[in-house]
């Protein structure tokens, strides 16, 4: 009986071991443990005054991100996401090449999970030092006013802002942009606008490492009244010696300009100073920057697309060109009663000087060569030809010819 009592113990240990067996099976069977990877999770920077309060920002190059490997059982990886896991950079741990060690645990059942990072398991950043630069505000005026009038005085407060930031993010600054909206406006404006930074090229420069010691640019714009006035404009002193001008001339020779009403109400014209001609040999041309510093009037602008006045002087060699005309071609005056021959009915020549193109055209028709006979009585004279003047030409010699007067 104590023997059979004894094998009965034994029989009930090994059932119990055999039942926990069991069950072990069937909840592995039921639950099994298998392995989940969770991708792009984001990294949470810890104790980073441990680098910024040394003065230095950072950038992160490698490590914003981590894919994790978890291994556990189905009934806890199935209902577990991105969000469920903590993963740390503690910048307190930076080490001499800016790697920082990137730690990972499950905010739930972290004990029964076994936890891995992928190829990326450090977060690697890129150091630089704070600057602190002033650049100036720039006030951009978006859309059109209304008809009548433009944009005149435009002021910004504060005029220079205080940025600081990481010094490779601020090398190219160049100025803080305020932007405001003016279209169909036609009176004085105040505005809020906010501060942009821009780089040398036109970019925006954002960053969360960058601050702006303000929020908010207070602008102020005055509309003035346009008004359209003539350009005067002139040359001075002559070519070279043998070299003529044959025209000088601009373009416009209106523009649209804008001022406050006191100056508008008294402004006739646009003076632009003279230009040299001097010693030239050759056509002259240039462009004159009507948004020159000092070469509108103070307080007046330009209100319309014009930028710039474009001069040309024509100048042209002076060249002699000689001229033949026969009696026909000349006018008798005051020869009364008398009948007038000609000695010579073949050519006659006149000779003059004057701009190449112009002398060229020349016909003896623009002289209208002409005699006079008044006062003189039948017999043979010797008389001049006498010749209009013309701009520009200058008459070297004329002909004499000899005429019989016979009643």
């Amino acid at each position: 009986m104590k023997e059979a009592k004894n094998n009965n113990i034994s029989m009930k240990v090994i059932s119990v071991v055999i039942a926990v067996l069991i069950w072990l099976l069937v909840a592995n069977i039921n639950d099994p443990v298998r392995t989940e990877r969770f991708t792009d999770v984001p990294v949470k920077i810890i104790n980073e005054q441990a680098l910024t309060d040394q003065g230095y920002a950072y950038e992160v190059t490698e490590g914003s991100e981590v894919t994790i490997i978890a291994k556990g059982k189905s009934s806890i990886l199935r209902n577990m996401s991105e969000s469920d896991f903590e993963v740390v950079a503690d910048f307190s741990k930076l080490s001499k090449v800016n790697a920082i060690p990137i730690d990972v645990s499950a905010k739930k059942y972290d004990d029964q999970l076994e936890l891995s990072l992928g190829t990326v398991n450090t977060m690697k950043i890129s150091i630089d030092e704070i600057v602190s630069i002033s650049l100036p505000v720039d006030i951009v005026v978006k859309g059109d006013v209304a008809e009548g009038y433009a944009v005149g005085n435009m002021t910004g407060t504060p005029n220079l802002v205080r940025v600081t930031g990481p010094e490779n993010l601020l090398s190219d600054a160049k100025e803080i942009r305020a932007e405001v909206d003016i279209d169909g406006i036609s009176h004085d404006i105040t505005a809020n606008s906010k501060p942009i930074l821009y780089d040398e090229d036109g970019r925006v420069i954002t960053s969360n490492q960058i601050q702006l010691d303000t929020n908010t640019i207070d602008v102020s714009i005055a509309l003035w009244k346009t008004k359209k006035v003539p350009v005067r404009l002139n040359y001075t002193g002559k070519p070279a010696k043998g070299y003529e001008l044959v025209s000088f001339d601009y373009e416009p020779k209106e523009i649209v300009v804008a001022a406050p009403d006191d100056v508008l109400e008294t402004l006739e014209y646009i003076s632009l100073p003279n230009v040299s001609i001097a010693g030239q040999t050759e056509d002259y041309e240039k462009d004159v920057d009507l948004t020159q510093e000092n070469l509108l009037p103070e307080d007046v602008i330009l209100a319309d697309d014009t930028k710039d006045v474009k001069i040309r002087a024509n100048i042209e060699p002076i060249v002699t060109q000689k001229l033949t005309f026969s009696s026909n071609d000349i006018t008798i005056k005051g020869k009364g009663k008398y009948k007038v021959t000609f000695d010579n009915e073949n050519e006659y020549v006149v000779s003059v000087d004057g701009a190449e193109s112009r002398v060229k055209e020349l016909s003896i028709g623009e002289f209208e060569p002409w005699i006079n006979l008044t006062n003189l009585e039948s017999g043979e004279h010797e008389v001049t030809v006498h010749m209009k003047k013309l701009d520009g030409i200058t008459i070297n010699s004329t002909a004499k010819i000899k005429v019989t007067m016979d009643e």
